[in-house]
């Protein structure tokens, strides 16, 4: 049981007289040591004598602290042998009859129950995202199409290692030429009033462009049609069509400000120089491209928004703010220019999944009554794991459905790592502290040795801003939905889910999916610092227990993230929770 509560003198008393004794749980990975709290105030503020206090208790007997493992399975997974993931796509991804009730009983119209023959590309650094969407934008000519969607944008360099003040590839350059040689740029963006001057700002440019042919003459164009003032549109997609040829970029990197990293996350001077840091001296985060049917429904959701007879920005408050569009008008289909070949020379299986919030009533064309077939399809992809789930995301915040989900595959698995980004006062101040130490809790309890839980070291000044999860070196999703309840079914997102039927054996024994396993590889490298080639070598056991050395290598990003319940966690009642993170259900 947890310690308690104790009193401040008793607190001060504690911790003059006691020597911590390190006491970890028994198993061969230990996933916490249990501390003597030596700041008194610490011990105040959260009436404990010992950390982790949700894990450790002080035994008075022993005066020393112990881990509390009433109910705990304290196995590290190292027994349990490793069982062959499911393969079949049709087996990870919704059902049509799934996608229907995510929508609330209406029929998905538009885009595809899930598609195969794409082509996938996926980047594990910001810079491989910039660099590649740069190269296919430039690639554009005449009767040509580029179409965006963004939480905020800003003039930033798309290639700064090679042009730092952005003459030739900054978003304005860029898009400017695309225009002149023909191409049609639009962009559909929240009304974000948190990034509004630059979003503002790249508005101008992109509507003191040329007017298009048809659908303008708006090529850029505020959204605000949302269910509640905390909700946003958080969609980040690229669509390009190039000749008969269509291509589309889903994930979690918006052209704007901090985003732009590489791997090495070694590049703070040149971010300052290239005015693209605004905050962080790194960023983490993940994105893919599209070749093949899959694009179509990328394609799809940007056209089903940009079309809609529901026009967005059309109050006086979006004047007052500089919020208000041009007119603009539907945009046609885009294969209305003639059929686009989709043929690839792989066979990576695509289901596009969404948010939309059933709150709005203004959804009609396309969400009547919403849609969450993100949160519907990673509660299916959970509970198909096998052997281990690994989730990188920007929140790591209570979900129930998610939790619940988690904590029903645990025994079978062998390990869970999450890897998130630290609460920030912003982040504080909204009881998202709270919200996390809600969902890590009941599994460090239960599951103290399986589950792993990271950071970045906080001398680095990094931020982990991406929505990732992957399952059984089968399952990628990655996109733009975090790991929070407003994801799941307030704000506006899309997300790819991926499985590749091309195969390969592991040291595991086991088929895993090529694609897949080489993401998970290059995305362990990057916060391990081993090599892919070594641990492309490793058991997965030990590919996972390569993160705890990492975490006391000081030439990695990575560190141990460990929460604690505050004395303030009680001013943030459910009214406040659902204020900042909303959850929508009809």
């Amino acid at each position: 049981m947890r310690s308690p509560t104790l009193s401040l003198p008793l607190l001060l008393a504690a911790g003059v007289l006691l020597v911590a004794g390190p006491s970890t749980a028994d198993a061969t990975r230990s996933g916490f040591t249990c501390r003597v709290l030596k700041n008194p105030l610490a011990m105040a503020s959260s009436t404990c004598i010992c950390a982790p206090c949700h894990l450790c208790e002080m035994s008075f007997r022993r005066m020393q602290c112990q881990p509390m493992l009433k109910d705990a399975d304290l196995s590290d997974g190292s027994e349990i042998t490793p069982t062959q993931p499911l393969l079949d796509p049709q087996a990870w991804f919704l059902t049509e009859a799934e996608l229907t009730a995510s929508r609330g009983g209406v029929p998905r119209q538009g885009l595809s129950v899930f598609t195969s023959g794409n082509e996938i590309q996926t980047f594990v650094a910001t810079n491989e995202y910039f660099s590649s969407v740069y190269k296919d934008i430039e690639q554009t000519a005449a009767n040509d199409s580029v179409y965006m969607t963004g939480w905020a944008m800003a003039n930033v360099p798309y290639e700064p290692l090679t042009d730092p003040k952005g003459q030739v590839s900054s978003l304005q350059a860029t898009v400017t030429r695309a225009v002149s040689r023909g191409a049609d740029v639009r962009a559909l963006v929240w009304s974000n009033l948190l990034k509004r001057k630059d979003t503002i700002k790249v508005r101008d440019i992109f509507n003191a462009l040329p007017k298009p042919a048809v659908g303008g003459p708006a090529r850029f164009v505020f959204d605000d049609r949302l269910p509640s003032i905390s909700s946003s549109h958080h969609q980040k997609t690229v669509v390009i069509r190039r000749q008969n040829e269509l291509i589309s970029y889903v994930g979690g990197v918006d052209v704007t400000i901090d985003r732009w990293d590489t791997v090495k996350h070694d590049q703070a001077e040149l971010r300052k120089a290239a005015n693209i840091r605004r905050a962080y001296d790194g960023w983490l985060d993940a994105h893919l491209r599209i070749k093949g049917p899959a694009t179509k429904d990328v394609a799809a959701n940007f056209l089903s928004r940009w079309n809609s007879k529901v026009k967005p920005s059309q109050d006086r408050l979006d004047d007052m703010l500089d919020f208000e569009n041009p007119e603009y008008s539907a945009l046609p289909a885009v294969d209305a220019n003639g059929p686009l070949n989709l043929k690839t020379s792989k066979n990576h299986h695509v289901q596009i999944t969404r948010t939309f919030s059933c709150k709005y009533q203004r959804y009609d064309e396309y969400a009547p009554r919403g849609e969450k077939s993100i949160l519907a399809s990673r509660l299916k992809a959970i509970r198909n794991a096998k052997n281990y789930i690994y989730i990188e995301d920007q929140y790591f915040v209570l979900v129930p459905e998610l939790l619940q989900a988690l904590m029903e595959v645990l025994p079978r698995l062998q390990r869970v790592i999450i890897v998130t980004q630290h609460p920030g006062n912003d982040n504080k101040i909204t009881g998202y502290e709270k919200y996390l130490f809600q969902m890590v809790t009941p599994l460090q309890k239960k599951f103290p040795n399986k589950v792993q839980f990271y950071t970045m070291k906080k001398a680095r000044n990094l931020y982990i801003h991406s929505k990732l999860v992957i399952i059984d070196d089968v399952y990628l999703s990655m996109g733009s939905a975090n790991w929070n309840r407003r994801s799941m079914t307030s704000d506006s997102e899309i997300n790819a889910n991926v499985v590749d039927s091309e195969t390969v054996v592991t040291p595991d024994n086991l088929l895993a999916a090529r694609l897949v396993r080489d993401y998970r590889l290059r995305k362990f490298s990057e916060h391990t610092g081993k090599s892919v080639e070594e641990l492309s070598r490793m058991r997965l056991i030990d590919a996972a227990n390569a993160f705890d050395v990492a975490v006391n290598d000081p030439s990695t990003i990575l560190d141990v993230l460990e929460v604690q319940e505050g004395a303030t966690f009680l001013a943030f009642t459910d009214s406040v929770r659902k204020a900042v993170d909303p959850d929508e259900k009809c």
